[in-house]
């Protein structure tokens, strides 16, 4: 019956979010894989995701005009994961992106591959689907790296386009991850989270190391044909101030708590996952003349799996 779970907060915490705007810091978008606990089977998959941002500048009746800007992120997701042996995975992930920027002062867009992200996991332990067991859980814990591969120094008219707004980050950021499955029946909670430490560029650039977390509920419903698994919870993502030549950089870093809810549907060995995020808190670490808001997110992914293993969460 649940063969399939270990697809479920894949897409539940791929919560793609898009590339956040200068404020909140960009990449964060990369550093989820989600849960995938099912230690000896494969899966390749592609996901899209949407997200938008609203960032505004009121000069105060100085010499220059207010500026307003309406920012949009896309990113389509080549991603899957390789069983090394019982307890070893690695877990791959390629973005294309598509980014609009429709300012007032300012219009860009940025298209192509960004920074993939690879990261071997290691499994403690792992109950699996022993439903003599009143509680299955399982946890994976991983390190890895994101390379730099997108395109970082992009300019418009003659000016390098803001950071954020590049495709890639131009630097080797270091991974770490951790996700926990617990479950009774057909109910169970997922909780993972995610730390990527940024290094400087080679134009001495540095983004701030970045945190996610998040949590889900999620039930199993199954039908004669097809299995749904609704889920709903929180996602939490934080950065730090981003440096140039070791100087902090104004409007930068920032927090925001989204509320998450969507459905899974599982058809033999095909997955599909839509998933819909609102912004319930944010803070970013703006000056008294700049306001941004984020709005809300969508993530639709289609994953397929191969050699299951019906032991396994």
């Amino acid at each position: 019956m649940t063969k399939h779970l270990y697809l479920f907060i894949l897409a539940v915490m791929l919560s793609l979010s898009g590339r956040a705007c200068d404020v909140c810091g960009c990449s964060l978008s990369g550093l989820y894989f989600g849960f995938l606990p099912n230690q000896n089977t494969h899966f390749v998959g592609v996901k899209y995701s949407h997200a938008s941002f609203s960032a505004s500048i009121d000069n105060d009746g100085y010499y220059y005009e207010d500026e307003h800007s309406e920012d949009t992120y896309q990113r389509y997701d080549l991603m899957g994961r390789f069983s090394l042996a019982e307890r070893f995975q690695v877990r791959y992930l390629m973005p294309y992106m598509i980014n609009n920027m429709e300012g007032s002062h300012q219009t860009v867009h940025s298209e192509g591959v960004g920074d993939p992200v690879v990261v071997i996991y290691y499994s403690p332990f792992n109950t699996g689907n022993d439903f003599s067991r009143a509680i299955m859980h399982s946890l994976n814990v991983g390190a890895g790296l994101k390379v730099p591969v997108g395109e970082f120094d992009k300019e418009d008219n003659g000016e390098l386009v803001n950071r954020n707004f590049q495709l890639g980050s131009g630097s080797l950021d270091y991974v770490l991850s951790a996700n926990y499955t617990i479950r009774h029946g057909n109910l169970g909670i997922n909780a993972e989270t995610s730390f990527k430490m940024n290094t400087p560029n080679t134009q001495a650039y540095r983004f701030g190391n970045q945190f996610n977390l998040s949590g889900n509920a999620f039930y199993y419903l199954e039908m004669k044909k097809v299995s749904l698994v609704p889920f709903a919870g929180v996602y939490y993502e934080a950065a730090d101030r981003h440096k140039y030549h070791d100087i902090i950089e104004a409007n930068t870093g920032g927090s925001s708590l989204l509320g998450t809810f969507g459905v899974q549907l599982f058809a033999g060995r095909v997955t599909t996952n839509v998933q819909y995020q609102v912004p319930l808190i944010q803070s970013f670490n703006t000056d008294d003349f700049a306001e941004i808001e984020g709005g809300n997110r969508l993530t639709v992914g289609l994953y397929y799996s191969f050699s299951f293993k019906n032991n396994q969460m």
